[in-house]
């Protein structure tokens, strides 16, 4: 027996290793991340957090300014500090995040066949590969949008609370279901864009385990206990300084609700990505088969998984209203995984309907399709391994050649990580961001601690008659040492300055040079010096 438990386990480190490998590498070949988001918060935000920045700067970020930058420390002090100039080294680290989403995504299609009395094979890692080789996943490998990170915390969560759905309850089943708490707050703690998740593990884990049990309504509110302690320990005193300095914890988010007298009411959602009709309201993974781009991402993409994921959560549904007796449609394992994905796809729908998002959901569409399969299959399993491995291959090869992944803006790797071309300026020089994605600029600026950065972006006009447009008026209209301006090519700067020439309107642009960077969206050189200038902003 310990022969045996040795071996396994020596086969658990292979496949992890295998795993982390893999994920490394395809980070790597997909190119440095020079994304929207990252240009814009990811960068700032944490070095604004350790140089305590709050004060002096005014939404060099835009609303991405106040969102909280724990989870965005780690790539900062590694591209800053000792993996500057090994790009691809750090891009390697960043991937080891898919790697060990998809071991994870193994390790819960392995406690599900635990769970359903069968041997874990190969159909069952085909299953697991299936999902997490998604659009969302494998694109977001390397990035600095923490989804991956994300995902990788909540599917732990599930990972760890399955064994309490075993027949025989596992030893200490109340503190699994805090441990599973804990992974899933903090990762809403991280970033509430997985808030969606927490609930719908926990409703999860109450329907699978059985309403009627006692055990069950104790695991579930250990379970909901966790997720608040994590996320006061994630969250909680970020939340608190938006709170002091703001009147809002989850500033500008919800302000409708928290009225903080910054800016206006609103709920800070994008609101472009929900359905638009009925149709799509009821049918939404339909329309993701084939190319398009504006409707659940900014990019183009095509993805099947999720449409046939869907029809897999209503044969498993129908299996249950019309195979009552059957056990293969009744297993604790296959009604927490439907129930999660269900619950966790309504509420990620109704919230936010962005899809990089929903990689949590993304990762289990191929376990949940060979539930259906089991479900529906008139014979015992057991005379099935081979027809299972051969139908789970041959749909793993066509989501293949049928996805179209999204290109999240990836750049060709330089000699660093970060490399911008930018001049010492006087100490205590403001310097205007014109627009969006400006922030990752300010940390590059020699003795970049010594200036001030104001950013004008559209959270700089919606705030017209409240107190931030009062405070960048003051900043800009008070300030008495040199002032510099960084403009950008796009639509989104033209407003900006607009906005400055409101508030400065006598003052005039001059001495503009280019700024390169390795950071822009633009393919060459000859672009990013076309794209980004600094200019010397000269008061009347």
């Amino acid at each position: 027996m310990m022969q045996r438990d040795a071996q396994h386990n020596r086969y658990g480190f292979a496949i992890l290793g295998i795993c982390l490998v893999f994920g490394a590498t395809l980070s790597v070949l997909l190119g440095q991340d020079i994304s929207w988001d990252k240009q814009n918060y990811h960068i700032y935000n944490a070095w604004a957090f350790l140089h305590d920045r709050h004060d002096r700067d005014i939404i060099p970020a835009s609303m991405q300014t106040y969102f909280n930058p724990l989870p965005d420390l780690p790539y900062f002090l590694l591209a800053s500090g000792p993996l500057n100039a090994w790009p691809r080294v750090l891009a390697a680290v960043q991937g080891l995040w898919f790697g060990a989403l998809v071991y994870l995504v193994i390790c819960i299609g392995k406690r599900l066949a635990w769970l359903q009395h069968r041997r874990f094979g190969v159909a069952d890692i085909i299953a697991a590969l299936i999902g997490a080789s998604g659009t969302m996943a494998v694109s977001q490998a390397g990035s600095t949008s923490n989804e991956v990170q994300l995902a990788v915390f909540v599917l732990l969560g599930l990972y760890v609370l399955m064994p309490l759905l075993a027949d025989d309850t596992p030893p200490r089943p109340l503190s699994r279901a805090l441990m599973a708490g804990l992974c899933c707050g903090l990762a809403v703690g991280f970033k509430p864009t997985a808030m969606v998740y927490v609930p719908a593990m926990g409703l999860a884990l109450l329907v699978a385990m059985g309403m009627t049990r006692k055990l069950a309504w104790q695991a579930t509110t250990l379970y909901a206990i966790g997720s608040g302690i994590a996320f006061l320990v994630a969250y909680g005193a970020w939340g608190w300084h938006l709170y002091r300095t703001t009147g809002n914890p989850v500033f500008p988010l919800f302000n409708q609700v928290f009225h903080s007298p910054l800016t206006m009411a609103m709920d800070g959602t994008d609101p472009r990505f929900r359905p638009r009709n009925l149709e799509q309201w009821l049918f939404y993974p339909f329309f993701w088969i084939k190319k398009q781009e504006g409707l659940v991402t900014e990019v183009i993409f095509a993805d099947r998984r999720y449409a046939l994921a869907m029809l897999a959560a209503g044969a498993l549904l129908a299996a249950r209203v019309l195979r009552k007796t059957s056990a293969l449609t009744r297993d604790r394992g296959t009604t927490m995984l439907l129930t999660f994905t269900g619950m966790g796809y309504v509420l990620w729908l109704g919230l936010f309907s962005i899809l990089r998002y929903a990689i949590s959901i993304e990762a289990l569409t191929g376990l949940l399709m060979l539930c259906a399969i089991r479900a529906w299959w008139p014979r015992p399993w057991a005379d099935m391994p081979r027809l299972a491995q051969l139908g789970m291959l041959l749909l793993l090869v066509l989501f293949l050649r049928t996805t179209t992944y999204p290109d999240w803006w990836r750049g060709a790797y330089t000699s660093h990580v970060l490399e911008t071309d930018l001049p010492r300026l006087e100490p205590d020089s403001l310097v205007i961001l014109a627009g969006a994605p400006n922030g990752f600029l300010a940390p590059q600026f020699p003795d970049a601690e010594q200036l001030q950065f104001v950013g004008i972006t559209w959270l700089t006009q919606r705030s017209k008659g409240y107190r931030l447009w009062e405070l960048t008026q003051q900043r800009l209209q008070q300030h008495q040492g040199p002032t510099y301006l960084v403009r950008r090519n796009d639509a989104d700067a033209k407003d900006a300055l607009n906005t400055v020439r409101e508030i400065l309107p006598a003052s005039r642009i001059t001495d503009c040079k280019p700024i390169q960077t390795n950071m822009a969206m633009m393919r060459t050189q000859e672009d990013v010096a076309m794209g980004l200038s600094l200019c010397r902003l000269e008061r009347g």
